[in-house]
């Protein structure tokens, strides 16, 4: 299997650990795995780690699209143009395998995934992070651009029946791929992750406390914990790093903890102890984080903006709310929670671990590590038939 399409790992973003985790997935099946890093921005750079697949970082420097200076002057747009020229280097690369997952809808999947198809072999697209989602949100210019993409990139596909499976991460992400005129009986929506529940702890905490879990930068909506930080009286506690650390250092409130990056284990005690996470994100196609609040039973409010979040709260009421992205929606909510939990702490901390009850049942990484498996064999099965 070669995994395809994803930056380097160490980059670290959520595209990335799905990249890795599901390498390891499929190792622990029998798989021999190959993941290709299609690069790091410039400053990014660290060690490669060690994994138990075949791992090939930087992958495709004879593209300048693949490039750190320019993955990082395009922060990190031009990866979605990676193969626009150079797909037969990359074919070359990459052809000798049974089973090929791009981690994402862009130029090197209709180019290098086409032909891999078209030669038989089983090609799955996953949707870790879509170039879709992000332009739909914004204006007319922005949505043109996207039926732009979208032609360039599916077009050819769908007039020559190609059959791929398609691994959705959400509803919205689903609804896409029926309205272009996919094949639903390929597409497989599964909210993928590698939150194992029975590692998360819930406790009936004393103080009310607010958490925030990941990057701190700019499409995380970390601006949205600038404003919290100046108008809200609440503990505060923000978990991760990035550009906005400084910034937030400085107008750090004294109900404010800035914890930075914190080992798995210190992780897991702080989420324990808090009463609700905000996802203040532009736009995610799903959000682990939330996922791992969930797991430590926590009320989630999440930007109405960001289809991945939105589509985790709107599983079931007691998961969370979506709400306009702004400070005074998050601040409202945050309020209204917090009084229900001074009215009766026991019955909260119940809510609690009914709400992580509830999200086991759909999120936990044993349930969507089955689900993912079977739509591999499904694929591979299926590829089978149609080549006899």
């Amino acid at each position: 299997m070669a995994i395809v399409g994803s930056m380097n790992l160490e980059f670290a973003g959520g595209g990335e650990a799905n990249a890795r985790d599901i390498a390891e997935l499929f190792v622990r099946q029998g798989y021999d795995v190959t993941l290709f890093g299609t690069g790091i921005p410039k400053g990014y750079e660290e060690k490669a780690g060690e994994y138990i697949f075949h791992y090939v970082p930087s992958a495709f420097t004879f593209d300048i699209m693949a490039t750190g200076p320019v993955l990082k002057i395009s922060h990190i747009l031009s990866m979605g143009l990676t193969g626009l020229y150079t797909y037969n280097r990359i074919y070359e690369k990459i052809k000798d395998f049974d089973v090929y997952y791009f981690i994402s809808p862009t130029i090197m999947f209709r180019n290098v995934g086409y032909r891999l198809m078209k030669e038989g072999k089983t090609v799955i697209l996953g949707n870790h992070g879509t170039f879709f989602e992000v332009l739909d949100m914004y204006g007319f210019a922005s949505k043109a651009y996207s039926k732009i993409l979208t032609k360039m990139i599916f077009r050819k596909l769908l007039k020559n029946k190609m059959k791929f499976f398609i691994h959705v991460q959400n509803k919205y992400q689903a609804q896409y791929y029926a309205r272009i005129k996919c094949d639903p009986s390929y597409i497989r929506e599964i909210p993928y992750n590698n939150v194992k529940f029975s590692n998360y702890g819930c406790f009936n905490n004393e103080e009310f406390a607010v958490v925030y879990l990941g990057r701190l930068m700019g499409s995380k909506g970390v601006d949205m914990l600038l404003e919290l930080e100046k108008r809200a009286d609440i503990n505060l506690h923000i978990i991760g790093k990035g550009p906005y650390m400084e910034r937030l250092q400085k107008l750090k409130n004294k109900n404010t903890v800035i914890h930075g990056y914190v080992s798995a284990q210190e992780k897991i005690m702080l989420l324990a102890g808090s009463d609700v996470m905000i996802v203040p994100s532009i736009n995610e196609s799903l959000s682990i984080s939330a996922i791992e609040g969930l797991a430590s039973g926590l009320y989630l409010i999440v930007s109405a903006t960001s289809m991945g979040p939105r589509y985790i709260v709107r599983q079931d009421n007691i998961f969370g709310v979506a709400v306009p992205r702004n400070p005074k929606n998050f601040i409202k909510e945050i309020e209204r929670i917090k009084s229900i939990k001074e009215r009766n702490k026991m019955d909260y901390y119940k809510e609690k671990m009914l709400r992580r009850e509830i999200a086991m049942k759909m999120f936990d990484a044993d349930v969507v590590d089955k689900q993912l498996i079977e739509l591999f064999t499904d694929a591979i099965n299926r590829n089978n038939k149609g080549n006899q």
